[in-house]
């Protein structure tokens, strides 16, 4: 090949390198600013969130305020007691709410309340009328605008209300609350990027750089200006240009060498025509499209390198084997330790299962202890009485008495039977007359109701008498441990006195057993019917009356629960279902049969 056209291909293939370098420089800086508008846009998203959630947070509380009647009193009758009042409670408002102040304006814009009452530069007596914020509430319902406060020169979001006579309907004040934003700019400096806030001319009101605020992102019309000043929104600040835009759309900062270039991404908020402005270095970009570049230069010595590569990619071989030997090794250990924890797991399990065999065997004794002591509690108080009752001669009585325990020795007979199906739901479920079971555990409980002294009072409701639906054993069971707990409450009472009370209401009967004792902690109720639960003294209960009471109530598909009354003492509360009953026209057929 001639030395020309060697030079022509030297040449062709220089062109093509630097053409091939020149669109990866082109596609890496494309990437890098379609990663950045990416990031931007969620930054925008989370920042924009962030304020709307800040300032939503204080949105109804002007108006809440402005309904308040000491808050229209101060305005309307103003006085020395009702505005001193005023102040403490927007005072206590303002801390509980975070406000920076909230101020009470009368019809002409002078602060007559403020929560900053008692500060150096209280806003109580300063005049506001030619703040936005006190025209747009008087003439439309509700203001907002950002500004520097004029009497403490430190810049805020103010919201506001009017204050509307209950009389006219005429608004006759206002209420304004001060919110502070320095906090969101703190949290944008914490995070370490450049975000701003303007507003509808463009200033700059809030920046993660302090020395960006209050300067203009573009030129400020005459007529904005005047209304600036006429609303001394911002005081004597000048409103200097931050920066210039370039014809890249980028966003230059600075002067001379010390400038700075951004990709200003924006988005608009829904307040005051205010927009959120991230911006996006261009070096970065610029760095990662040069680097891409170098790269690409330097893929081009791959081929120079190749022995060198082969070699490299054999020794990084044997260091792959090595590492899988010792990733193999690890995963043998860890699959015996795995076995072993296994095998661990597998006898704890054992363990637990033996303990909850241990622990289902002691609340089985202790819940036939417990049910079998109350019918033989009622076979002693009858014995008793029977005794007693021979003594006198008088053997009827005497007769009725033990026919009373042969009647509990059944009762008892049927508990062990059923504890013998300790696995099944329950018995039979059949119309019982539940006033009757009363009527029957009243009568086992007479010796005792009588010795502490206890007036029972038996309520009936207007409907019908009519049966519940469920078994008469265990209704007596749920009757006997919810009039022992009664009394049992009812002990240290001077004058106790039970009130019972039977209501139908179509579906369902409710019964009702208060008393005038000491009432229930607030703090058990909720464990009331837990097992093994009491707040009796050790020996004097097992925990299990209520609890018993609470399955046979979920048994029978109703409901109990308990409560304190207002007069005191506590009320136990049982509602089942009533027995269905048959239609009238069949009823008749039967009747006729």
């Amino acid at each position: 090949m001639t030395r020309p056209w060697r030079i022509a291909l030297l040449s062709a293939a220089g062109l093509l390198a630097a053409t091939l370098w020149w669109c990866v420089w082109q596609w890496q800086f494309q990437q890098s600013l379609e990663i950045a508008r990416q990031h931007a846009d969620n930054r925008l998203s989370l920042y924009s969130t962030t304020l709307e959630g800040a300032l939503a947070r204080f949105a109804f509380l002007p108006r809440l305020l402005a309904g308040q009647a000491p808050v229209r009193s101060a305005v309307l009758e103003p006085s020395g007691h009702t505005i001193d009042r005023v102040n403490r409670y927007l005072e206590q408002v303002a801390e509980d709410a975070g406000a920076e102040a909230i101020f009470l304006l009368d019809r002409r814009g002078d602060t007559v309340a403020s929560s900053n009452h008692d500060s150096p530069d209280s806003f109580i007596g300063h005049h506001y009328g030619f703040r936005p914020y006190f025209q747009d509430a008087l003439d439309e319902g509700e203001g907002e605008f950002f500004a520097i406060g004029s009497t403490t020169e430190r810049a805020g979001y103010f919201v506001s209300a009017p204050v509307v006579s209950t009389a006219d309907g005429r608004a006759v004040g206002v209420v304004a609350i001060k919110v502070a934003l320095e906090s969101l700019q703190a949290s944008w400096r914490r995070a370490g990027e450049t975000v701003l806030l303007s507003d509808a001319n463009g200033v700059v009101i809030l920046s993660s750089r302090p020395g960006w605020r209050y300067r203009a992102l573009a030129p400020i019309t005459a007529a904005a200006m005047d209304e600036i000043r006429q609303q001394r929104q911002f005081l004597d600040q000048s409103l200097e240009r931050l920066g210039r835009v370039l014809a890249d759309d980028s966003l230059a900062i600075g002067d001379g060498s010390s400038s700075e270039r951004y990709l200003d991404l924006s988005r608009e908020q829904q307040r005051l025509g205010w927009t959120m402005h991230y911006l996006v270095p261009m070096r970065p970009l610029y760095l990662d499209a040069r680097n891409a570049f170098l790269a690409a230069a330097g893929a081009t010595l791959v081929l120079l390198l190749l022995a060198l590569w082969l070699r490299e990619r054999q020794k990084r071989q044997r260091l792959r084997d090595r590492e899988a030997r010792i990733v193999r090794e690890a995963n043998e250990r860890l699959e015996e330790r795995v076995v072993e924890r296994t095998q661990a797991l597998q006898e704890a399990q054992e363990e637990l299962v033996q303990a909850g065999k241990l622990a289902s065997l002691g609340t089985m004794a202790a819940g036939i202890a417990h049910e079998l002591n109350q019918p033989l509690s009622g076979i002693r108080t009858y014995a008793a009485n029977g005794v007693r009752l021979l003594a006198k001669g008088r053997e009827e009585a005497a007769a009725s008495n033990f026919t009373r325990i042969q009647s509990l020795c059944d009762r008892q007979d049927a508990l062990i039977r059923q504890l013998r199906l300790f696995a099944r739901r329950g018995g039979s479920r059949e119309p019982i007359d539940l006033e009757e079971r009363l009527t029957f555990v009243l009568e086992l409980l007479d010796e005792r109701i009588r010795r502490q002294g206890v007036e029972v009072v038996i309520e009936h409701g207007e409907a019908p008498r009519l049966p519940v639906l469920g078994d008469a054993l265990r209704l007596e069971q749920l009757l006997t441990n919810l009039l022992r707990n009664a009394l049992d409450a009812l002990v240290p009472i001077e004058r106790p006195r039970l009130a019972i009370c039977l209501a139908a209401d179509g579906e369902s009967m409710t019964l009702r057993i208060a008393d005038n004792g000491p009432g229930l902690d607030e703090a058990i109720l909720s464990r009331l019917f837990d097992p093994f639960f009491t707040t009796k003294a050790v020996g004097d209960g097992l925990g299990l009356g209520l609890f018993i009471c609470f399955g046979i109530v979920q048994d029978l598909e109703g409901r109990i629960s308990a409560a304190n009354l207002p007069q005191g003492g506590a009320c136990f509360e049982v509602t089942l279902p009533l027995a269905p009953t048959l239609p009238s026209s069949e009823g008749e057929r039967q009747d006729d049969d």
